[in-house]
């Protein structure tokens, strides 16, 4: 009859939307295992899949950051994939960038721009390498962390190092339960706020 066959549209349409369902996810599990990019020549499916990833590992030293023409390429990269990236929240962001001081150019405000999209994202686990190919300890000017990134709370896990807190900025990392800290230049006040704003930090 007609109900029977709307009936079995309806269920054979449903039964296509989860067998695609499940086969992006699965995927989508692949392709967080692999390079995201390099994953779109193999099927036309897993064009846009990778925008869904929520453990993404970003870094420049693979490419070279020897002139400032790679690394410029790399900022062109990264300011073109992260708005793309479609995902709510993200599990695990790792940012590797490295470049040099004395090519007169300030990465900063474009870490800080990177740093942001992050925060918005409630990332839970963080890790951060920027550092310059001259030690930093001889630079005057380390990297500031940004004051987005010291109160967000959905942080669990912080890894970083070479940098700085500034003076009057108040930590939140309420939840936080791992910190890593690598040549922080860290105040006693900045300390003390870690010592009782996170109570579940267990190492």
């Amino acid at each position: 009859t007609k109900t029977n066959s709307l009936a079995t549209l309806k269920v054979n349409l449903l039964k296509t939307q989860l067998r695609k369902k499940f086969k992006n996810e699965i995927a989508c599990e692949e392709i967080d295992r692999i390079n995201a990019f390099k994953t779109t020549i193999l099927s036309k499916d897993w064009q846009y899949l990778w925008t869904s990833i929520n453990n993404n590992v970003y870094d420049n030293e693979e490419y070279g950051h020897s002139n400032s023409l790679t690394v410029h390429k790399f900022i062109s990269l990264m300011d073109n994939v992260l708005p793309l990236l479609s995902c709510s929240t993200l599990k695990s962001s790792v940012l590797n960038f490295v470049f040099r001081y004395d090519d007169g150019v300030s990465y900063f405000p474009v870490i800080d721009k990177w740093l942001e999209f992050t925060v918005n994202k409630k990332v839970e686990d963080l890790r951060l390498n920027i550092r310059c190919a001259v030690h930093p300890m001889e630079h005057d000017q380390p990297y500031s962390l940004p004051e987005d990134l010291c109160r967000i709370s959905s942080i669990l896990k912080l890894k970083c190092g070479n940098y700085r807190i500034l003076e009057d900025c108040v930590l939140n990392w309420t939840y936080l339960k791992s910190l890593t800290l690598d040549d922080l230049f860290l105040r006693d006040e900045h300390n003390k706020q870690i010592m009782s704003i996170c109570p579940q930090l267990e190492s």
